[in-house]
């Protein structure tokens, strides 16, 4: 049996590997119990009074940005004070460097959350049969300019030699056991697939009969969608286990997991609570991979495979 474990274990080398490190080296009881505490209480309060969409997300004005920055900043700061009062120690918090940092990726966050002009922008160029399409299209693309390139400008300024752009590398990566991650989660994802609320929420791609008005197959409208979805995964992983984690690494060392994992949960409010509460585990994992690897390709192919 023993022989039977290590062989299926083999196959998903070096992940279990990283995570047994990482866990003998991170874990202490009442520091993971004051983070699940935490989390419960946030997904509870999040759920039950539908916080996130009636106090923050709905919000019209310019102070929905400023609204997501205090969602999100408590969610990070929450995760750092929670794993820093448990280790006893503030070395990092009296660095610049890790605030000036941490409310980047923040303000990030916030903007992208913040920022539902799509549609509108969609209005300027095209018709109003069609606008709707170009503007989940725009939603998608958005990253770009709200994640890729401010974090290239991040990057080119505090790099150092050799280091890559927060783990969008070619060295040390390697597909095989996240395909065979990506096998088992298919009779989740199957599972999830009969609930209803998933289904309310996904797929995502609609065309809004959009192929009839352009007089295109519709093939072209979900290649074109699913090729910017997909970058909006890449964009999501640079940033969360990019920036958060490899980016903040040699300032916070292994206290940028548990921080990362709170707002990465915050981020899934407004999706079905199983989505949610499944974005804790996996981020935590993926989060995990990236701080030992130093690339972040594992967890785009799993978010491109899942989605």
């Amino acid at each position: 049996m023993v022989a039977v474990i290590k062989n299926l274990a083999s196959l998903f080398h070096p992940l279990p590997q990283y995570t047994r490190n990482f866990v003998k080296e991170d874990f202490k009881l009442y520091k993971y119990l004051f983070i699940g505490l935490f989390l419960f209480l946030a997904i509870a309060v999040n759920y039950w009074l539908n916080f996130e969409t009636t106090y923050v997300s709905s919000i019209k004005d310019f102070s929905r940005f400023f609204r997501f920055m205090a969602f999100y900043g408590s969610a990070y700061f929450g995760g750092v004070i929670i794993t820093r009062i448990s280790e006893k120690n503030w070395r990092y918090l009296k660095n610049y460097s890790f605030w000036i940092l941490s409310l980047i990726g923040i303000i990030l966050i916030s903007a992208n959350s913040a920022y539902r002009g799509a549609y509108d922008l969609a209005k300027s160029f095209v018709d109003l049969k069609s606008y709707i399409f170009v503007g989940r299209l725009l939603s998608e693309f958005k990253y770009v300019f709200t994640t890729l390139f401010p974090l290239l400008i991040v990057w080119w300024f505090i790099r150092k030699k050799n280091d890559s752009f927060f783990g969008l590398t070619t060295k040390d990566v390697f597909f095989k056991p996240y395909f065979l991650l990506l096998a088992l989660m298919v009779p989740l994802i199957v599972l999830a697939a009969q609930n209803a609320s998933f289904l309310e929420t996904y797929p995502t791609f609609k065309s809004y009969g959009t192929e009839q008005h352009w007089g295109v197959p519709i093939g072209w409208l979900v290649a074109v969608y699913e090729f910017l979805y997909a970058s909006a995964f890449l964009s999501v992983e640079l940033l969360f286990r990019g920036f958060l984690v490899i980016g903040l690494a040699r300032i916070m060392g292994k206290d940028v997991i548990l921080p990362m994992v709170c707002v990465y949960a915050f981020l899934h409010f407004e999706k079905p609570m199983g989505e949610a509460i499944s974005s804790i585990f996996g981020g935590y994992l993926l989060g995990i991979f990236a701080y030992y690897s130093k690339n972040i390709w594992g967890g785009v192919f799993i978010h491109v495979g899942v989605a």
